[in-house]
């Protein structure tokens, strides 16, 4: 697409992954590597084990006793929980030399830990998933294409939104009327980059879609829907909550109760604090009041 491909050109080289996500994450998906092996790869960044090893012992885990070494955390958690936190570990760090400007960062990253609880939590009620982690890191990246946006077009956000807002339209076909390509768009093309498997990309591509019939359509409706319900107020009783999943198109192709939707939204809500602090996103104001709680909302 050539909008897309000079928007990128604009932006410069897309970001790229460090190198020891990289190493750690060949590790883990070695299945003769150590967890000695995998911790030591690891340390070679302290300041990135030392954000996973605080992720891992925030309330999001839940463990009883504190981890303290990665080795330690692999043999507790498994492979799969520490590619969740070591992915999320290095996103605010990819990002941090992107001046972005006129754009609500902090409320970007409490969306996308939310959108990412949420989807993981349906996921793990779910018995037709595996992988539950996959879901987290489809939650939380699945807006990133924005960050890119932001760097080349700093009031894109502001003005794609208010219009949206304004005129009641639906904010992809804004997106794609005033900057010629949507952050979906631009999401994919980094993921792809960065050789983020297939699923995670599928449920970052489908995440504003309505129809998710196909192979994969439990998974993307899950992630889509975990990306809706981020922004909800949550309903008083089953009832309401029922008449909420109502409006979701796609909620029946998640195969998700509505005691499950507010199990979710309820952990989401409780913990999406503890993740963003343990991910080293402090510098955010996370505590300054706002008159708008959802700056950040492409629900509209």
């Amino acid at each position: 697409m050539q909008k897309l491909d000079g928007l990128l050109k604009q932006a410069g080289d897309l970001p790229s992954l460090p190198e020891v996500y990289i190493r750690v994450n060949e590790l883990l998906d070695t299945e003769n590597a150590t967890a000695i092996q995998i911790g030591d790869a690891l340390q070679t960044d302290p300041a990135l084990t030392a954000r996973i090893l605080k992720l891992i012992n925030s309330a999001y885990y839940g463990l009883r006793n504190p981890v303290t070494s990665i080795s330690q955390a692999v043999t507790l958690l498994g492979r799969k929980y520490l590619q969740q936190a070591l992915t999320g570990s290095v996103l605010a760090e990819v990002f941090k030399d992107f001046n972005i400007t006129e754009f609500p960062l902090r409320d970007f990253w409490q969306h996308s830990i939310k959108t990412a609880i949420i989807a993981r939590q349906l996921a793990m009620q779910n018995a037709r998933i595996i992988d539950h982690e996959a879901f987290f890191t489809a939650g939380l990246l699945h807006d990133i294409g924005w960050l890119v946006i932001a760097k080349v077009i700093p009031n894109a956000y502001v003005t794609v939104s208010g219009i949206a807002k304004t005129e009641g339209r639906d904010i992809i076909l804004v997106e794609t009327e005033k900057l010629g390509v949507t952050h979906i768009d631009v999401g994919v093309a980094l993921l792809e980059k960065w050789g983020i498997p297939g699923l995670i990309v599928q449920c970052v591509k489908m995440h504003h879609e309505t129809d998710h019939s196909g192979p994969r359509a439990i998974e993307t409706s899950v992630v889509a829907m975990a990306n809706q319900l981020s922004r909800q107020s949550l309903p008083g009783d089953e009832e309401e909550m029922l008449e909420l999943l109502s409006t979701i198109p796609y909620w029946e192709e998640s195969k998700c109760t509505a005691e499950q939707v507010g199990i979710a939204c309820d952990l989401a809500e409780d913990q999406w604090l503890d993740v963003m602090e343990s991910l080293g996103m402090l510098d955010l104001d996370l505590y300054e009041e706002e008159e708008d709680p959802f700056l950040f909302n492409t629900n509209l």
